[in-house]
């Protein structure tokens, strides 16, 4: 049985040794690969002057190059496209009749794979550059800066599993282009909604949100888990509140109870959950709880809780050790989405 066959270059490199001089077991020597192997080569060679394979026969081909191009059409303008849709349009367009797989060959064969859609927020020209500039103000911070950081949000964890995934066709590399990120807005539905924070030292304290979130109840859980936090977390001197530009975050009321309590809040770009570490956490939290199946919401808030206090303080240690990393990222992607 014959071994993987030789590349184009393997075989031209053979046929250049020959060419020299050299003999078979010479050839072979230099090259690694077997004498009856760089015999065959060379024969076909002197026989045909060439070392490229002869074209095969098989099946007739199904698509002629103006559906192929159809289909690569179809792709570019919107790589979310699944192969029954293309098929569907290139039946009702050209009166073609393919399969599905025909669809998947002909993209494949363009450098496109199926992946799943890297889930990242829509950001809009304005706040492009809005990020890039806070990434430029922030650039000179150094990791004992962002240890003064007591980092918060909220987040939401379903009763039944993840809400799903969505396959993009896309290229090597191509995971962070525009047309092939699955867009999201923050929140939207769920099952439990929590509040929590972390620094560097660990996480502080975890709040379940019962009911709507408004400015008031959002003042409430800073009243009741703010201070503790920063307690509990042993941050000292001044620090830096952080939070994303919600409405109730940024409320007129709100920004009053700051600066009644004396909270020095760290401005903060729109649309970047890239840049917040605790987002990092949440998942991590989401990966604790995987197999858990809870049977109700009590339930799940209680393992919600054992999994946030079983939080490694490496783990915040390592994700606020990052800013540097993502702040660079942001300024290399002009403010556009990054890998974080």
């Amino acid at each position: 049985m014959r071994g993987k066959e030789l590349s184009l270059e393997q075989r031209g490199k053979i046929i250049s040794l020959h060419q020299k001089g050299l003999r078979y077991i010479k050839i072979s020597q230099k090259t690694k690969f077997k004498v009856p192997a760089i015999q065959r080569i060379i024969q076909k060679w002197k026989s045909t002057g060439s070392v490229a394979n002869k074209r095969r026969t098989g099946r007739k081909r199904k698509t002629t190059p103006r559906i192929d191009r159809q289909i690569l059409k179809k792709i570019n303008s919107n790589r979310f496209l699944s192969a029954p849709k293309i098929v569907e349009e290139i039946q009702s367009q050209h009166g073609v009749s393919i399969s599905n797989q025909t669809v998947r060959n002909r993209i494949k064969e363009q450098g496109y794979k199926g992946a799943v859609a890297r889930k990242k927020p829509f950001i809009s020209k304005r706040n492009q550059l809005k990020r890039l500039q806070w990434a430029k103000d922030h650039a000179a911070w150094t990791t004992d800066d962002w240890k003064r950081v007591l980092w918060t949000d909220e987040s939401k964890f379903n009763m039944f599993g993840t809400d799903g995934v969505t396959t993009v066709w896309r290229k090597v590399g191509e995971s962070l282009k525009p047309n092939c990120l699955r867009k999201t807005v923050k929140h939207g539905g769920g099952s439990i909604m929590v509040w929590g924070s972390m620094s560097t030292n660990g996480v502080g304290k975890l709040h379940f949100i019962d009911g709507i979130m408004n400015k008031d109840v959002y003042q409430s859980i800073l009243q009741k888990n703010l201070l503790p936090s920063v307690r509990k977390l042993r941050i000292r001197g001044d620090y830096f509140f952080q939070q994303d530009n919600d409405p109730k975050h940024t409320a007129k009321s709100t920004k009053e109870w700051f600066a009644k309590n004396q909270i020095k809040v760290l401005p903060w770009a729109a649309q970047s959950p890239d840049l917040n570490p605790i987002e990092h956490l949440w998942a991590e939290l989401e990966r604790k709880i995987a197999n858990r199946n809870p049977s109700n919401k009590e339930d799940l808030k209680r393992i919600l809780a054992e999994a946030w206090e079983d939080i490694d303080p490496d783990f915040t240690k390592k994700l606020v050790d990052s800013m540097p990393r993502r702040i660079q990222a942001v300024i290399e992607a002009k403010g556009g989405p990054t890998r974080y």
